[in-house]
């Protein structure tokens, strides 16, 4: 008789830890990934702030929206997407841009290992638009900025503002972040309110649609990068 009790519930603590093990070993969301830090959520764009310290390893998520990736802080990295390994940014990529597509594709699964010494830190942008209406526009035009890239998804400008141009003003059609790798800049002049100043790489500000702003270098030249989603 306690054999015949003792083996189902044997059976059935095994089920449990089976059942335990695969959800720990199971794909999340990046919204739910430790090292993915979400800054926004909108109906147009989803951005994270990601870090990863030296020989640590972002658990393994899912990604199903397009994204831009700007690398801030450089580590040496192991990436593998749906189990293949894939090329990770190389050394003296701080300050480019990642541009990968995902929307009207099954889910890719990402898994991230920095085997380096410094920290990997990097802003992702997802572009929450549904896949066949994407919205292609003309690049902005402004004194200091030039396209980095286009996609279907987003156009990344690159800004090197010096002192002497004073407020360089322009507008984006969509949803876009600025983020600051170099210097310091001030934006200013949406809807009213109290300019914002950035002096610190990494740091992030976003502009609402079609609403136009001026961006100053303070204390020298910035290097800003912008990426829009459309």
């Amino acid at each position: 008789m306690i054999r015949l009790v003792i083996f189902p519930v044997v059976a059935v603590l095994c089920a449990a830890a089976v059942s335990v093990l695969s959800a720990q070993s199971a794909p999340v969301p990046a919204n739910n990934e430790p090292h993915h830090r979400r800054l926004l959520y909108t109906n147009d764009v989803r951005v994270f702030d990601v870090t990863i310290p030296p020989g640590e390893t972002a658990a393994d998520h899912v990604h199903q929206y397009d994204m831009a990736t700007l690398i801030v802080g450089e580590g040496t990295l192991q990436v593998s997407r749906d189990g293949q390994d894939v090329a990770a940014p190389s050394p003296g990529a701080r300050g480019s841009v990642i541009l990968t597509e995902h929307t009207g594709a099954p889910p890719a699964m990402y898994r991230i290992r920095n085997t380096g010494t410094t920290a990997y830190h990097a802003i992702e942008m997802e572009n929450m638009r549904e896949d066949g209406k994407w919205l292609t526009l003309m690049p902005l035009v402004a004194p200091g900025t030039t396209v980095l890239q286009q996609t279907r998804a987003f156009t990344v400008y690159d800004e090197h503002i010096t002192a002497d141009m004073g407020d360089v003003r322009h507008a984006h059609t969509w949803s876009t972040i600025a983020v600051l790798l170099d210097g310091s800049f001030e934006n200013g002049g949406i809807g009213g309110e109290e300019p914002v100043r950035l002096t610190r790489p990494g740091q992030w500000l976003t502009f609402p649609r079609a609403q136009a702003h001026t961006v100053t270098a303070v204390g020298g030249d910035a290097h800003v990068i912008e990426i829009e989603a459309h």
